[in-house]
């Protein structure tokens, strides 16, 4: 699976006329991408994408108060019902040692009672875990605590992805990380369909596609991204330069994964 992040309707339709397997939707790619607007949402699903969108209610750690937490769940609710495929989320406990999986539970059980087949992937804080030393079984196991089998009531809390660049600066210098993680959720898994699955994101280029390939990690995210000028923004409206989905990237990474 190919992903490209974007972050209007404009790169949904260079990734869905290239054949992108789907995008992850989101704001504000500069500090890491936050939740878009239900415009957006709306406008992008028309595309004809399957749309995958991040919900982050704000820059900086991943340690959510309560009304941050009541937020990422409206939010989830209605990127949902604006026809998102699914939506990605995470939060860290007050020591940042671990995921915050009552508030991760509850948001999967969120998307999923707006429609039980919503795709949920947690983002990259994982990532500030494996940077700080908690292993890849400790992680796994903490995913897997999340759901059960899809034949199961626990089954609406349940992990259908992980996003992480296995806690390196890129994915590419996280791939033995990454392989490590999969075999342990694989480990954990009662049958293939329960699989929760690795996708590499963090600094992907499309050369890295074919590497992550040979560590067995097939779901790739990438931004795609470049800088282009734009008109004067005045004292009020930030850099007159704005980030765009590049088409030759996103053909690019798309050719080397089919290749």
């Amino acid at each position: 699976m190919i992903e490209i992040a974007v972050q209007d309707v404009a790169g949904a339709r260079i990734a869905y006329e290239l054949g992108a397997d789907r995008v992850e939707l989101c704001s504000a790619l500069e500090v890491g991408g936050l939740t878009p607007s239900t415009g957006v949402i709306e406008e992008s699903v028309d595309v004809g994408i399957p749309v995958q969108v991040l919900i982050r209610p704000r820059p900086g750690d991943f340690v959510y108060n309560d009304a941050e937490r009541a937020v990422v769940e409206r939010d989830v609710r209605r990127a949902i019902g604006a026809g998102a495929a699914g939506v990605a989320v995470g939060a860290l406990t007050n020591d940042s040692g671990a995921l915050d999986v009552d508030a991760i539970r509850s948001w999967a059980r969120a998307a999923r009672a707006e429609n039980p087949h919503a795709d949920v992937t947690i983002h990259r804080c994982v990532d500030v875990l494996l940077g700080a030393g908690v292993s890849t079984r400790q992680l796994a196991e903490q995913i897997h605590s999340l759901g059960g089998r899809r034949d199961t009531e626990a089954y609406g809390a349940r992990i259908d992805r992980v996003l992480t660049s296995g806690g390196a600066d890129t994915a590419r210098q996280g791939a033995h990380v990454l392989m490590k993680l999969q075999s342990e959720l694989s480990g954990l898994a009662k049958a293939e369909s329960d699989l929760v699955v690795v996708m590499a994101g963090g600094g992907v280029l499309p050369d890295d596609v074919a590497e992550l390939h040979k560590f067995g990690i097939y779901d790739v995210h990438l931004s795609a991204r470049t800088q282009i000028p734009t008109g004067p923004a005045g004292p009020g409206g930030g850099a007159s330069t704005r980030d765009v989905t590049d088409p030759e990237i996103v053909a690019a990474a798309i050719a080397a994964a089919r290749a």
